[in-house]
């Protein structure tokens, strides 16, 4: 089966944190006997000519010059609130770029299906070559895009009529199956796929290397390590983490709370961290490379990730990060919103907590500071989960089912 996996994020050079799991799937696929070709606009930091394991990599230009390609690659919301200005003008011509590369593609590689990673833009691309060459699509749901189609009456006309036209849609959270039935999309049409991981992508490091990061970093000996990883925007929750942690010094003094990831809330977090008496137990190294972020993990002995729904509405659907934590064998302290549950289980393999709740927050961290027992016994169940039902092969299983669907539907 030959397949076009279209998308507006991929890793643009060698360790780039930029949509991993779109790699990922896209590789094991490629292992498991599916014919990838990968679809994503140019961009002005995008040095690769090839992708890895047998991948084809195909990207395109829709604006010059080259430097004002600044669609995708989390460049299209301001803090994950509202869409930046230009969007507005530079939209148009990568839709129409993208649509007719696509065209182009289709007719030298006649692709089997399509799948479009998000609905806004890669949906709608794909959903016009869908309906001109009569081949299925399948699009899948991440989060932004169901909040970004509804930021005016075009994207949300877009996003409808994108949706009556694919003939499956997949998300990461049954959360966005009401936004789905909202855009009118029938159950039938609906699968619920999660994101994968796995235990070896995360290898552990050595004993020097865990010295030298701690050294690093400046964590004073016998401090425990609280580490959150992410782009640093509103809906990440950082700064209700933050204020947690006066409650969580109340009960435990010996611990360092790492916040990795760059964004633009980071210079407001750490003025917060700078009021609250704080600096001293946060550390902020900034975005991390794909190489160094197995080491945090490793030298972390709790997760924490504290989604919040942005003032805006905007909520990510299954961060990654989670899943990657689990794989490690660490305990997850998360938010109980959007697809989080999915992989969490309460008590089991982390602890689930109201969003925008500081105390209950701090109450969770103070748990698992403070019992290391349990911190192991919830990170080995994480990561029994995943090997039982979330590695990147299993959900490259799930994906081909829905595959075969499509290909097999009346479209």
């Amino acid at each position: 089966m030959k397949v076009c996996l279209l998308t507006h994020a991929y890793p643009r050079f060698p360790n780039d944190t930029t949509a991993p799991f779109v790699e990922m799937t896209a590789e094991t696929l490629q292992r498991n006997g599916i014919d990838v070709t990968v679809l994503t606009p140019d961009t002005p930091q995008f040095a690769r000519t090839a992708a890895d394991h047998g991948v084809t990599l195909k990207t395109y230009r829709y604006f010059f010059p080259r430097n004002l390609q600044r669609l995708g690659y989390s460049n299209t919301l301001v803090n994950d609130c509202e869409l930046k200005k230009y969007v507005y003008l530079l939209s148009p011509f990568m839709f129409l770029s993208g649509i007719f590369h696509l065209f182009w593609l289709h007719r030298k590689q006649h692709f089997d299906l399509l799948h479009a990673f998000w609905l806004l833009p890669n949906g709608f691309i794909g959903a016009v070559i869908s309906k001109l060459c009569k081949v299925p699509l399948m699009v899948a749901l991440r989060g932004s895009d169901i909040f970004i189609a509804k930021q005016n009456l075009v994207f949300r006309f877009m996003a409808c009529w994108t949706l009556k036209n694919a003939t499956m849609v997949t998300s990461v959270t049954p959360a966005f199956f009401a936004d789905l039935e909202a855009f009118g999309v029938p159950a039938g049409k609906m699968r619920l796929i999660p994101n994968g991981s796995h235990p070896r992508l995360f290898p552990e490091p050595s004993n020097a290397q865990r010295v030298a990061l701690r050294q690093h970093l400046s964590v004073p000996e016998g401090d425990q390590v609280v580490f959150a990883l992410g782009r640093v925007v509103l809906k990440k929750g950082f700064d209700i983490l933050i204020q947690a942690l006066p409650l969580v010094h109340e009960k435990v003094q010996k611990f360092t709370l790492i916040i990795g990831g760059d964004g633009t809330d980071l210079q407001r977090l750490k003025t917060l961290a700078t009021e609250l008496g704080l600096s001293a137990s946060i550390r902020f190294p900034g975005r991390l490379p794909r190489s160094e972020v197995p080491k945090y993990f490793h030298l972390c002995d709790i997760f924490t990730l504290p989604a919040v729904f942005d003032p805006k509405g905007n909520v990510d659907g299954c961060p990654n990060v989670i899943l990657e934590a689990m794989a490690c064998s660490k305990p997850v302290v998360a938010s109980n919103i959007s697809g989080i549950p999915v992989v969490v289980k309460d008590g089991e393999t982390g602890v689930l907590v109201a969003e925008k709740n500081a105390s209950e927050l701090a109450a969770a961290l103070i748990t698992l500071l403070t019992d290391q027992r349990k911190r192991e016994q919830l990170g080995r169940a994480g990561q029994q989960r995943i090997l039982n039902e979330l590695t990147w092969e299993k959900v490259s299983e799930q994906i081909k089912d829905v595959y075969l669907s499509c290909v097999n539907s009346n479209i």
